[in-house]
């Protein structure tokens, strides 16, 4: 029954009246376009002054650091605005159709939507669906993770506050069932999720049968190239090697474990010449063991618990079994256990699902190493956890090869100071998105989604996302008078 009022909401509020004259012309009407950037506007005005608390909620439900939190929900206004913009000078466009005949196209909405939205980023991926959805005009039913829906069922309330009308954003709870039986619905025009592959395929095989639109953001396994200083090791100091290698560990440090690792663009593999492995290897884990595990809620604790027990127990299987078949060429430099060393006020923690940060090598490059990368479970599983595989390599063709050697093909990052090689790599990877000395980075104009299919299908972000939440519209106006009698004139043409 909750479905159902659901889906009914969204559906009355897409299909109310179409007079355009009236105020309460449906909010996908074209002549609501201003007035849905002003509530736009209005719902990055309300989540700019709900920051703190909206983050507060997010640490509790899902364990992440506060400082994590609170500086990514800062920045959720922006994706707002952003599609308020969008709106203010967006066009319609005019078709080459032939002399005689004016061609117009306009992007409608498509319907009732439904955006399925996961844990580890509660309110950022249902902004970066909800946004766009709302400013090409559609109604939406939003179903967040069983495991945290408390700060998406806030926001929603703000966004009621900040005028939305009634119906046109519904959030509603539950697991798979529910998710099934709003897929299947015959009023669902597009299906937009964010999870794992496999619950992805099924998503598709569901909404194919209902003939849906589908975006998704699926898996990652993003590696992290790392370029030998210009010109090569021998050139330089050890206090220029410093400062060459220095920030490039900070960076892929961050890319690797921000959010414990539980993001699908997470850096998980350091593909490091051989040159610098070594004493990468040594500074990595030097940063590692300066990370600092302690409750979430205080504002020096850079790593928090992953999400269940069942996710704490799956990557320390994994870890396991990838170490042990593969014994002769790879090493555990730190980590690679739950975590249970809090003491004192802490102690309760242990209780919690805290797992060390790990860091895994190939011990040094050899003819196995490829086929070592391409077999071993470590390199080719997403694991979602505190966990970065280090390897080496000895020409940039190599680094290529060893990138894109996964079913995953989302993100990337590059780090070297020759920018030309850089994009030439960045050309040759596949993925659907390459950071050049950064990872991470996000904003609402930049395209996000992957090139294998296993990472998923579609974009979010910016004018493609705008764009896959409408249709087009084809308008053909005849410029003449029509005279023609294809019935009766033999030389009448049809087109």
């Amino acid at each position: 029954q909750d479905v159902e009022n659901a889906i009914s909401a969204a559906t009355e509020a897409f299909h109310a009246t179409d007079d355009d004259t009236d105020d309460t012309a449906s909010w996908s009407h074209h002549s609501q376009t201003s007035n849905r950037a002003s509530i736009l506007l209005s719902i990055a005005n309300e989540l700019r002054q709900n920051t703190t608390r909206l983050a507060d909620l997010e640490v509790q439900q899902i364990g992440r650091p506060c400082k994590e939190m609170r500086f990514q929900l800062s920045r959720l206004p922006e994706w707002f605005e952003y599609y308020a913009s969008l709106l203010r000078v967006h066009e319609e466009s005019v078709k080459p159709f032939g002399p005689g005949y004016l061609n117009v196209t306009k992007r409608v909405a498509l319907g009732v939507v439904v955006q399925i939205t996961p844990f580890n980023h509660p309110l950022l991926i249902t902004v970066k669906k909800l946004a766009p959805a709302l400013a090409a005009g559609n109604t939406v039913v939003i179903k967040p993770s069983e495991l945290a829906p408390a700060s998406v069922i806030e926001f929603a309330k703000l966004c009621t506050k900040a005028g939305l009308p009634p119906g046109v954003l519904n959030v509603l709870l539950g697991g798979k069932e529910v998710g099934e039986c709003l897929i299947s619905d015959t009023r669902i025009v597009k299906v937009d999720f964010t999870g794992g592959p496999s619950a992805g395929k099924e998503i598709g095989r569901q909404a194919g049968a209902n003939l849906c639109y589908v975006t998704q953001e699926l898996g990652g396994k993003a590696p992290m190239i790392v370029m030998p200083p210009p010109g090569g090791t021998q050139l330089y100091t050890a206090e220029k090697l410093n400062e060459y290698l220095d920030p490039i560990v900070n960076g892929c440090a961050f890319g690797a474990f921000i959010a414990s690792g539980q993001t699908c663009i997470a850096g998980t593999r350091a593909i490091v010449h051989e040159s610098i492995y070594e004493i990468f290897k040594e500074k990595m884990v030097l940063k590692v063991k300066c990370f600092r595990m302690g409750h979430p809620e205080c504002t020096d604790t850079t790593i928090g618990p992953v999400i269940t027990s069942k996710q704490l127990s799956f990557m320390d299987t994994c870890v396991k079994d990838g170490l042990s078949s593969d014994l002769e060429s790879l090493e555990l430099l730190c980590g690679g256990k739950r975590y249970t060393a809090f003491q004192d006020e802490k102690e309760e923690l242990n209780h919690g699902n805290w797992y060390e940060p790990t860091v895994i090598a190939v011990k040094q490059k050899s003819a196995l190493t490829q086929e070592i990368h391409h077999n071993n479970i470590l390199f080719q599983t997403e694991l979602f956890g505190p966990i970065l595989l280090l390897v080496p390599f000895s020409t940039t063709k190599e680094a290529i090869t060893l990138a894109n050697d996964t079913p995953y093909g989302l993100g990337c990052s590059i780090w070297t100071h020759d920018l030309v090689e850089a994009h030439s790599m960045a050309d040759a990877v596949q993925s659907g998105i390459v950071w050049i000395n950064d990872h991470h980075k996000n904003h609402p104009s930049s395209p996000w989604g992957g090139l294998k299919k296993e990472s998923g299908v579609g974009r979010e972000n910016g004018l493609d996302a705008y764009y896959e939440y409408t249709q087009t519209k084809s308008i053909v106006v005849n410029c003449n008078k029509f005279d023609s009698d294809w019935f009766k004139d033999a030389d009448a043409r049809y087109n």
